[in-house]
């Protein structure tokens, strides 16, 4: 922002362009494109000059998706590989999570950040790891956008003018417009919440003799607790709020610990108490349960902090709410639960780092309305010239896998309408392996998802996907392997987008073709040849007869192709490969590139409306 019609002036790397403002104050140069490299000094040249050094100029690309985008690089495999993430020549720019239902202008507050292993850390795996092998291979200064939300559906990224203008979307849009929900009115407001907690004590059984173990009452005015750990505030994702001992605390004495302020739709507040200063477990399998008291405005929810657990799904309590004044609150172990969206493990009462309170206000967790974060995450950057997109998006959509088609297809046609850029390159991640193995071919959700994205990858121009049917995890929706996600998304990218001779793809379905009791699948990005990993048989594909009953088949690769057949089935019309939650199968190439689960029928799905 400048003064309105004040001249402006932008000089970089010797190129330079100059500006009027407009009666708001608002302007915007372009320079001509220019050899990549830097570091430059960017000047600008109004009534005030400012100069931005360590300028760089390159390649841009937008990381988007729900929570495996946002997985950090800390938690994945290799995860030490952060200590070695010191690239001054990759730039990373994280969009804060924001809500709203007309389209931002801008991403504030956000900086761009050198990757180091300090900002590393806690930015993207997927999008490090493709920016690392993308810089390493080709050698030019790289960025990645990271503009991601967990738990979100496909619908809440999609611009509200391209639902609107599919009569199977608009209804989405629709019922977001007509609602005057409390989630709706929730957007682009701020609420208040103030909440106090005191005495905090370890309780056993109510039937055991032993009396309950004081943990906490903050009445020496400090955080540490009986067990020699402390009390810790995190802010960074609720700002608006402050965390402080007031006095008195509860019975008129000592203190309580106090947080308040306000919360947007997309901040909470976490006050966590380690059991030990050095963070290490604690064992309390000797209690039953915590008593606390508490009063206030507002809602929190307890979360125990659990080791083995390192996908955030803790075991916690259900959310509570609170009055004016001091009520008692029990939390027993017995009671606790995880959410079901992470990997499910016991709950190891003997071995607990601390617990932590998430504070919330009274509306608790308002739900997202469609489009919402594309007004509010990614309208910002469509003005932005950047050169991609990749997209790790899909979890939350999988049992309405057959409407995905058609809404993948509006979100990339969408964004590329809106950011002027008609043929930006859109580069999917397929879905991984997750959920049951099966012993018996059988129908799948996520089976249909993956069909979805290939689909669209197939039948957009410029659209490409990366499998991962083999680096996933049955038991974890956040599987850890991040790496060779990044891998083989920076594959893609720089066998079509940059137009390296390298083979970027595993193998991709072709066509079948019936030859009497068996039926042939011819695949397209075989390398150097179909591979059967980790040695003979193929596994993972199925065969069907005119009855649509699917048999585990016998398959043998045979040049290009695979020939399926099985003495179940004499006289097959279909083929599926790798349809299940989590597939047995093993089809590559020979450069180690998996092939993506496909199938040869059309026949309604379980996720189909139309059946």
């Amino acid at each position: 922002m400048a003064d309105a019609g004040e001249d402006i002036k932008v000089t970089l790397a010797g190129n330079a362009s100059s500006v009027k403002t407009d009666s708001q104050g608002h302007w915007g140069v372009h320079l001509p494109a220019m050899s990549a490299g830097g570091p430059f000094t960017l000047t600008i040249q109004g009534k005030k000059n400012i100069r931005l050094k360590d300028v760089m100029i390159g390649e841009v690309w937008v990381a988007s998706g729900q929570s495996n985008m946002n997985f950090e690089l800390s938690g994945s495999v290799g995860g030490a590989a952060v200590m070695n993430a010191d690239y001054p020549q990759i730039r990373l720019f994280t969009v804060p999570q924001k809500i709203s239902l007309q389209p931002q202008q801008n991403t504030l507050p956000a900086a761009w950040q050198v990757c180091s292993p300090e900002t590393a850390k806690h930015f993207s795996a997927v999008g490090y790891y493709f920016a690392r092998d993308f810089y390493k291979n080709l050698g030019v200064p790289i960025a990645i956008v990271e503009s991601a939300w967990p738990g979100t559906t496909i619908e809440e990224w999609i611009d509200p003018e391209a639902l609107r203008q599919d009569a199977q979307l608009k209804p989405l849009v629709d019922q977001r417009d007509a609602s005057n929900s409390e989630g709706r009115s929730w957007v682009g407001a701020r609420r208040r919440f103030e909440l106090e907690f005191d005495d905090f004590e370890l309780i056993r059984d109510p039937a055991a003799p032993v009396e309950a173990f004081p943990f906490s009452n903050f009445d020496d005015g400090s955080t540490l607790n009986a067990t020699g750990g402390y009390w810790t505030y995190d802010w960074q994702s609720a700002p608006a709020t402050v965390f402080e001992l007031v006095a008195p605390g509860r019975g008129g004495k000592g203190f309580s610990a106090r947080i308040s302020g306000s919360l947007d739709e997309s901040a909470n507040s976490g006050f966590t108490a380690k059991f030990k200063l050095d963070g290490s477990p604690l064992d309390l399998s000797s209690y039953s349960g915590l008593r606390f008291w508490a009063r206030g405005e507002g809602q929190f929810r307890v979360r125990t902090l659990q080791p083995t657990i390192t996908d955030v799904d803790d075991y916690a309590a259900s959310l509570l709410h609170v009055t004016a004044s001091w009520q008692p609150i029990t939390i027993w172990f017995r009671d606790l639960r995880q959410e079901g969206w992470g990997v499910s493990l016991p709950f190891t009462q003997n071995s607990l780092t601390g617990f932590s309170i998430e504070s919330l206000t009274t509306v608790g967790y308002p739900p997202h309305p469609v489009s919402g974060l594309f007004d509010g995450m990614i309208a910002p950057l469509l003005s932005y010239p950047f050169r991609g997109v990749i997209c790790y998006q899909g979890e939350s959509n999988a049992l309405k896998a057959h409407q995905y088609r058609t809404l993948l297809s509006a979100l990339i046609t969408s964004w590329r309408k809106a950011s002027h850029q008609n043929r930006f390159p859109f580069l999917i991640v397929q879905l991984p392996n997750h959920g049951a193995v099966p012993d018996q071919p059988t129908e799948s959700a996520w089976a249909e998802l993956r069909q979805a994205q290939l689909l669209t990858a197939r039948q957009l121009p410029d659209t490409g996907i990366a499998v991962t049917i083999d680096v996933g995890d049955p038991r974890d929706v956040h599987p850890h392997r991040k790496a060779e996600v990044g891998h083989r998304l920076a594959l893609w990218a720089q066998g079509t987008t940059y137009a390296k001779p390298i083979v970027y793809s595993g193998p991709l379905y072709q066509a079948m073709e019936i030859q009497e009791s068996q039926i042939r699948i011819r695949f397209s990005d075989v390398g150097t040849g179909l591979d059967a990993n980790g040695g003979t048989p193929l596994r993972g594909f199925a065969i069907a007869g005119a009855d649509r009953t699917f048999h585990w088949a016998d398959a043998t690769v045979d040049g290009d192709s695979v020939v399926v057949s099985s003495s179940q089935v004499p006289a097959p019309v279909a083929v599926r490969y790798a349809w299940a939650d989590s597939p047995p199968c093993n089809l590559f190439n020979k450069e180690g590139l998996p092939a993506s689960p496909f199938r040869t029928d059309d026949w309604p799905g379980i996720t189909d409306n139309t059946k």
